[in-house]
C-alpha cells in the first residue's frame, strides 16, 4: 500500500518520468507493427472461365506481385488481365475463384479469391469485397480485399486491372492486460525509486 501511494505521489511531482515510463510502454506494445513487412504473391496462368465454345475468349491471367507493408497497410495482391467475349450460346452467371501462393517474412500458405463472371452479350468479372483470412508463419493474416470490376467487355484485347486488399495481423486475445502488467511494473519501480529517495533524504544529517 505504501508503495502504490509513494508511485501515486511520483505521478504527481514527476510528470517527465512518468512520460518515459508509457512512452517505453507504448513501443514495447506497438512499435514492431510500424515494422516494414516482405510479401510476394505467386499469381497463376491463364484459367478458362467457362469456355463452352473453345475460343479464345474468357480467360483470366493472374499476376503475381510483390513489396512491402506496414500491419493495417494496403497492398497489390495481383495484377488481373481478363479476356472476354461472345464464347457461349446462353447467358449466365458463374462463381469462380483463383488460388494462389502467398509468402509474408519467409512464409509461405495458399489463398482463395472468390469472384463471379456474368456472361451474355458482354462479359462482366467481378471480384466483391470480401475479407479473407489466411494463417502464414504462425499470424493469422485478413486481407480486406476491395471490390474490382472488369468489363462489361465485347470482346477485343484484354481488359486490365488490379486488385488490392488491407492487410492486418489480428491482435492477441489478451494485448490489455498484458499492457496493464508492463503499466503496473513501471508504477512499482517509480514506488521504490521514490521510496529510495525518501530514505535517502532522511539520512543527510540536519545541520
Amino acid at each position: 500500500m505504501k508503495a502504490l501511494m509513494a508511485a501515486s505521489k511520483m505521478i504527481v511531482t514527476n510528470p517527465k518520468l512518468v512520460a518515459a515510463v508509457v512512452a517505453g510502454a507504448s513501443f514495447l506494445c506497438f512499435g514492431s507493427a510500424a515494422n516494414a513487412i516482405p510479401y510476394s504473391t505467386s499469381g497463376t496462368s491463364l484459367v478458362s472461365l467457362g469456355d463452352t465454345l473453345h475460343s479464345q475468349y474468357d480467360q483470366l491471367q493472374v499476376v503475381g506481385s510483390s513489396g512491402q507493408f506496414t500491419d493495417g497497410g494496403s497492398i497489390t495482391l495481383n495484377k488481373l488481365n481478363f479476356i472476354a467475349g461472345p464464347n457461349a450460346l446462353v447467358p449466365a452467371n458463374y462463381n469462380y475463384s483463383f488460388s494462389e501462393s502467398m509468402t509474408i517474412n519467409g512464409s509461405t500458405a495458399t489463398v482463395v479469391v472468390p469472384f463471379t463472371l456474368k456472361i451474355d452479350t458482354s462479359d462482366t468479372l467481378t471480384v466483391a469485397a470480401t475479407t479473407i483470412s489466411v494463417l502464414i508463419g504462425g499470424n493469422l493474416w485478413n486481407l480486406a480485399v476491395n471490390a474490382l470490376t472488369l468489363g462489361p467487355n465485347p470482346g477485343g484485347p484484354a481488359e486490365t486491372g488490379y486488385l488490392t486488399a488491407r492487410i492486418t495481423d489480428p491482435p492477441a486475445a489478451t494485448p490489455l492486460p498484458a499492457a496493464l502488467v508492463l503499466f503496473g511494473s513501471g508504477l512499482g519501480a517509480m514506488g521504490l525509486f521514490g521510496r529510495r529517495r525518501k530514505l535517502k533524504a532522511s539520512a543527510v544529517p540536519v545541520t
